[in-house]
């Protein structure tokens, strides 16, 4: 399966003002801020490489090469909030092409989005099945989804603490960092995540 952001978060987990505390700036000091938003978006997305899960509120497409042999498709990241369907030629569903390269929606009543999972779910609606057109032969299925805790106060605490350990560690050591320090700290965020981690498709 392959992805690609379609929309990217409007907010990071955390703050600028969080960040210049966590690494004793003074709030007034404006000298390193756009130093410090870079870092901070860094850390957010060493997290979201660790975990597999997007954090607030992302848009992406996830690409697939053929329908699945069981009942539904597992999508990737975790915290899915919805299933954002095509409308095409008055069908509102996930796109999908055939081999002409004609684009169909294969009709929302057919699947069930199911958010209560570790990963998302699109699950077979009952006496369902996947379309049957033959397929095309490079990505012919689309399906737009939007995942992530939502906004930056949903991201749990303890993930926001290890973004500040990863962030403040690229603060302080802006060439390569000494092994054992390192090593220390990469452990610490390992544990933080440990309940978070999702495992890659």
């Amino acid at each position: 399966m392959e992805t690609v952001l379609k929309t990217g978060p409007v907010v990071e987990p955390i703050s600028l003002d969080e960040a210049k505390r966590h690494v004793r700036i003074s709030i007034d000091d404006s000298d390193q801020d756009d130093y410090l938003q870079d870092l901070i978006v860094v850390a957010r997305e060493q997290v979201e490489v660790i975990t597999w899960r997007k954090l607030v509120t992302q848009t992406w497409y996830a690409y697939l090469q053929d329908w699945p042999s069981g009942e539904y498709i597992e999508l990737p990241f975790g915290s899915l909030q919805s299933v954002t369907p095509e409308v095409i030629d008055g069908v509102s569903g996930i796109k999908y092409i055939g081999s002409d390269a004609t684009e169909y929606a294969w009709a929302s009543t057919e699947y069930i989005v199911g958010t209560d999972y570790q990963k998302g779910r699109i699950t077979l609606a009952d006496g369902c099945t996947w379309p049957n057109e033959t397929l095309y032969p490079s990505n012919p299925i689309v399906v737009e989804f939007i995942c992530g805790y939502g906004l930056a106060v949903s991201v749990p605490a303890q993930i926001k603490h290890a973004m500040k350990m990863i962030m403040s560690e690229l603060f302080e050591n802006r060439e390569i960092s000494i092994v054992g320090v390192s090593f220390q700290e990469m452990e610490t965020v390992n544990n933080l995540l440990s309940n978070f981690r999702l495992n890659e498709l």
